[in-house]
């Protein structure tokens, strides 16, 4: 219904305009900017403690790291830590419970990997204020690293400070690449011209050109340039991505033909939506087969058919999720931020669990951002015997929450 300035002018369409204003605030303020999920448990603890976790994948931008339009403020024993800006200006926080909590995980034994679509430079300027974690993955799991003694003449992560931490959490480490993947990888992506961690950290804007890389990967980037499109090479090598925000002679309606099938993507490459871009790959990348390699790697006498599905859960909360998120035994939801994984969780509900929310606040858990990073965090610490002491109780851990922010 229409209300414009006649209608509002009659007594009876005043009080209706009334109503729709309140209707219009309430649908608002009860709805996150996320889509709406209902029927997924909410802040349980839904896995059989019969089966023991193995492995804990998870996503970066959006689960483990937010960006909220006001940064929150330290609190006792959980200081937040802003993160470098991204290339394209974005910067997140992660909270040091978030960080401490994945490192109680490590502890149960379970090895915990960060899959992320991010671009490897970004990643490497991120590092020091990762979790410290057993692989990390970039590039929507086309590259492959794992700490290692630091190494004075090559890439070396120094991690930052955070409360709750011990002197092996700070301790510098170095990253090898997984070159049995990376040579998979390298049938479509061409030789990596991005291999010097060291000298990409250093150097993240020198772009190479895109006539100079080799592979079907870049043979599909050309042609999408030849179709007016700008394609993001800054900072990858097994990937790249169409931003919208980019586009300079592309209207929407011939972006969305990126996503509706009307411009097809060759045969031998892999697509995903991160962030609202639009990424390309190698088929056999992509996060869901990238974690199948890692899970097979980290747990040799299990059935490789369905070694996901019995011994890994997730994190995460986008569309380049949701394969991951369906072959893992349970996917854990801080922040619904697509369509397509709100479908998924609508499909499957018992198969997730969402801590923040509509949904959330029906059971007194308003949690959003980092708050709804560490209920999914500790109900997956919870799965495990004996869970361990709470944050109180940790007097070898440090605590920066009583230092003066500079």
């Amino acid at each position: 219904m229409s209300v414009d300035g006649a209608y509002l002018g009659t007594p009876g369409y005043r009080q209706w305009a009334c109503v729709l204003l309140i209707l219009s605030f309430f649908i608002s303020s009860t709805s996150a900017s996320s889509p709406s999920v209902v029927g997924a448990p909410i802040m349980e603890n839904v896995l059989d403690g019969d089966t023991k976790t193995l492995v804990v994948f998870s996503d970066l931008d959006g689960t483990l790291i937010h960006y909220p339009d006001k940064p929150p403020k330290n609190e006792r024993h959980n200081t937040i830590l802003k993160l470098p800006p991204s290339s394209t200006g974005m910067r997140g926080i992660i909270s040091s419970k978030t960080l401490s909590k994945i490192q109680d995980i490590r502890k149960k034994g379970a090895k915990f990997v960060l899959v992320s679509g991010m671009r490897t430079s970004t990643f490497l300027q991120r590092a020091p204020f990762l979790p410290r974690a057993d692989a990390y993955c970039t590039e929507a799991g086309g590259r492959i690293f794992y700490p290692v003694e630091a190494k004075e003449d090559g890439f070396v992560v120094k991690p930052q400070k955070y409360d709750g931490y011990t002197d092996e959490d700070l301790e510098p480490f170095s990253l090898a690449e997984d070159m049995q993947w990376r040579s998979k990888m390298e049938r479509i992506t061409g030789n990596y011209g991005l291999s010097d961690l060291k000298e990409l950290a250093a150097s993240p804007d020198v772009v190479p050109d895109l006539n100079e890389r080799d592979g079907l990967l870049w043979d599909y980037a050309r042609f999408l340039t030849s179709k007016g499109f700008v394609v993001d090479t800054k900072g990858y090598s097994a990937c790249f991505r169409v931003n919208k925000k980019q586009q300079t002679s592309i209207s929407d309606e011939e972006f969305d033909a990126l996503t509706n099938g009307e411009i097809k993507v060759w045969d031998g490459l892999g697509t995903s939506i991160n962030l609202s871009c639009v990424d390309y790959y190698s088929a056999e990348s992509g996060k869901k087969n990238c974690c199948q390699y890692l899970a097979e790697k980290y747990c040799p006498d299990a059935n490789d058919e369905t070694v996901l599905g019995e011994f890994t859960v997730c994190l995460c909360d986008d569309d380049n999720d949701v394969q991951m998120a369906n072959a893992c035994r349970h996917a854990y939801i801080p922040e619904v931020t697509s369509e397509h994984l709100a479908e998924a969780i609508e499909e499957d509900p018992d198969h997730f669990t969402v801590t923040s929310g509509r949904g959330a606040k029906r059971r007194g858990h308003a949690v959003h951002g980092h708050k709804a990073t560490e209920a999914a965090l500790s109900l997956i610490l919870d799965s495990f015997p004996n869970p361990p002491p709470g944050d109180s109780e940790q007097p070898e851990a440090s605590d920066e929450s009583e230092k003066k922010e500079e």
